[in-house]
């Protein structure tokens, strides 16, 4: 299977400079094989990307997909009070399906606003792969290991990691522990021995908000990020979501980490959780790729959305609009984020060689329009529904605004049971 992308204006996030340029992309199978103007392969189905910049798609480094009936759900509350009032009664009553359908919904926003990978953590994500199998996309999953749900998960772990942790896998599995503040010692040190095991990586939240800070702080006498070094936790590849409230000694400890941190801007906007900054531990050498969070607390899955959030807290906060420049939040939505998932050998680029995971952004519109910065127009003016097109794989599962192979009638037909339910 070859296919021929004619006529596109290619930004390939490859270096520190946007390099943008009139060309043509010639995929096999899953990979790109050629770029340069004028390629003649008459066996190829043909795509024209005139009037499109093509680019890497978007990777979200921190999600939980079976969250999406939570959008706006009880909202303007404190983070815990929300979680212990509003989200884990609901939580208890889902059943398999309800991951599945809640999951599939999900997936539909992230194919529609550009996202062609995530990294997720919850419960019951055998029903999340199913979902992402079905909807074409690439996914990073983990069970969510607290002190109380140890044993099922870190079988269903092995297993999946079995199952899915090859080459030709869209799907890669990690290991979670939760975060520091729902894992014992002992709880971490499983998580740790068993990622060891696999040869994978962690998912943890970490420094989320202050309260947490202060929590742990007062029950083990350290920080967060010295209570996960201390246990070994930076032995493997970690994804951090949040890093808030990191000190300048914790900077000291994540400098050698591999893996980094995702950063959430609207999410920690919206509960109120701080502000992360990014441009020091950019300046420190540790990766930052962005993530939404669950659609509970940040109601939206758009990535464009992020980026924007996260250009103007960092310049607000620090008094200085050159704080973070547009082409560094394309870079930290694309190709930092496949380094904080470990897959920048495979994503986050368009480069020979890797795989065909790309996204064709409609630029013939009013609010696109002058162009006088591709970069500034993609960060501070485009939106999700400006995605025209979404490849992932090699498989187009976008085409013009339409989804090729998801019913999403149907999808919506499903949720709409479970908000009726449980909500």
């Amino acid at each position: 299977m070859k296919t021929l992308i004619k006529n596109a204006t290619l930004l390939d996030m490859v270096g520190n400079e946007p390099n943008i340029r009139k060309t043509d992309i010639l995929i096999e199978e899953n990979k790109i094989v050629k770029i340069e103007e004028n390629i003649d392969e008459t066996k190829a189905e043909i795509i024209d990307a005139k009037e499109k910049v093509v680019m890497p798609g978007f990777v979200n480094t921190h999600t939980h997909l079976a969250m999406s009936i939570f959008r706006g759900y009880k909202d303007d509350q404190k983070l815990m009070d929300w979680l212990e009032n509003a989200i884990f009664p609901v939580e208890d009553k889902l059943r398999p399906d309800d991951i599945y359908w809640n999951s599939f919904l999900s997936c539909i926003e992230l194919i529609k606003t550009g996202t062609t990978t995530f990294n997720d953590m919850y419960f019951r994500m055998d029903k999340t792969i199913e979902a992402v199998e079905e909807s074409g996309l690439r996914g990073v999953i983990a069970w969510s290991i607290t002190d109380t749900s140890i044993k099922d998960k870190i079988t269903r772990t092995r297993e999946y990691h079995e199952k899915y942790n090859h080459e030709n896998s869209r799907i890669k599995v990690y290991v979670s522990a939760h975060a520091p503040y729902s894992c014992s010692p002992d709880t971490i040190q499983l998580c740790v021995d068993l990622a060891k095991e696999l040869d994978t990586g962690i998912h943890i939240h970490l420094s989320e908000t202050l309260q947490e800070d202060k929590l742990i702080k007062k029950k083990y006498n350290k920080t967060g990020t010295e209570y996960l070094n201390d246990l070994h936790v930076f032995d493997v590849p970690v994804v951090l979501a949040h890093g808030i409230y990191i000190s300048d000694s914790d900077l000291e400890i994540l400098k050698n980490i591999k893996g980094g941190i995702s950063h959430n801007p609207i999410s920690n906007c919206k509960l109120s959780s701080g502000i992360c900054n990014v441009g020091k531990l950019r300046k420190n050498g540790i990766n930052v790729g962005l993530g939404t969070d669950g659609i509970g607390s940040t109601t939206t899955l758009d990535m464009f959305e992020e980026m924007k959030t996260a250009a103007y807290l960092q310049k607000v906060n620090t008094m200085d609009p050159t704080a973070i420049k547009a082409y560094d939040l394309l870079k930290m939505a694309t190709i930092e984020g496949a380094r904080v998932l470990g897959l920048e050998d495979e994503i986050g680029t368009i480069e020979v060689g890797k795989k065909a995971d790309m996204i064709f952004i409609n630029t013939n519109k009013t609010h696109l329009y002058p162009e006088n910065d591709l970069c500034t127009n993609l960060v501070y003016s485009a939106n999700g529904a400006d995605v025209d097109t979404v490849m992932v794989d090699g498989k187009i599962l976008m085409q013009n605004r339409k989804l090729l192979n998801i019913n999403e009638k149907h999808v919506k037909k499903n949720i709409a049971k479970v908000v009726k339910r449980l909500l």
